[in-house]
């Protein structure tokens, strides 16, 4: 599996609430972790014991860069395509969450960022895109396309659908009716706690286990990972998008903390998705 896209640290704040105009708020813990949607998808996928190579962002040779290549560290996930220039500054994102879950995202240095190009397809045989590489996962999706490689996109643009045999959009940035117009096979509007809905070969309704939100980021990263999984596996896309809603609700209730929740914390979760 080749996922490609955004890697970041994240520096995480558990704050009491989240902030308003003029407020000073205190944070009562903080971490330093994996972020950006390629580097958690590609965690998610590592976790669940698929071979995973992650590249795209270039990151620095600086103490965030040492940082988040540590945090990353891990059986399943190869990460020597992971780039590193003396040139760039490794980008970050804060965030900060609140005790029930909801949280404020503050990402920086992305503007001018460099996007790796994939050197080698030998081996792969899918691939998970981030649409936050805009141009660079474009162009990686187009070969890929020409290799005949299975393509899933988060946050695909609506212009390259096409491009794209999964692709996974929030029901808060994409309408119904540019779903039914997405030119991929299967195309998933997700909605947090709400009602799933996929749209190729028929329309169908999930709604995700109910769970206790500890922290939310990353749930949809790792939504598109289980649909990457799901599609590496064989399965059928109902039995795909009920898995990917357990997924992305155990992420939910565990946060990122302890790692991302195991193939055992989602089989019960998917029964009753």
């Amino acid at each position: 599996m080749l996922v490609y896209g955004a890697a970041n640290p994240d520096i995480v704040h558990h704050v009491d609430r989240l902030p308003g105009p003029g407020d000073d708020i205190r944070s009562d813990r903080w971490f330093i972790t994996w972020g950006g949607k390629a580097a958690n998808a590609a965690v998610a996928l590592a976790t669940w014991g698929i071979e995973t190579r992650l590249t795209g962002l270039v990151a620095g040779l600086d103490p965030l860069g040492d940082a988040l290549a540590a945090a990353l560290e891990r059986p399943h996930l190869d990460l020597a395509r992971l780039e590193r220039a003396s040139d760039e500054a490794t980008r970050h994102c804060l965030v900060l969450v609140d005790p029930r879950g909801d949280r404020t995202i503050v990402c920086a240095g992305y503007e001018g960022a460099r996007w790796s190009a994939v050197s080698t397809w030998e081996g792969i045989e899918i691939v998970l895109l981030d649409g936050f590489a805009g141009q660079a996962a474009a162009a990686v999706a187009a070969e890929a396309r020409s290799r005949s490689v299975p393509v899933v996109w988060l946050d695909c643009p609506v212009e390259r659908t096409g491009l794209a045999d999964w692709v996974v959009w929030s029901a808060h940035e994409h309408t119904v009716d540019e779903a039914r117009a997405s030119g991929a096979g299967f195309t998933v509007l997700t909605a947090g706690a709400g009602e799933i809905v996929t749209f190729g070969a028929g329309e169908w309704r999930v709604a995700p286990p109910e769970v206790e939100v500890v922290d939310a980021t990353g749930a949809g990263d790792v939504f598109a990972a289980a649909c990457a999984r799901g599609l590496y596996l064989g399965w059928d896309p109902e039995r795909t998008v009920r898995w990917a809603a357990a997924a992305g609700a155990a992420l939910a209730a565990h946060g990122r903390t302890g790692g991302l929740p195991p193939t055992a914390a989602i089989d019960p979760l998917s029964e009753i998705a």
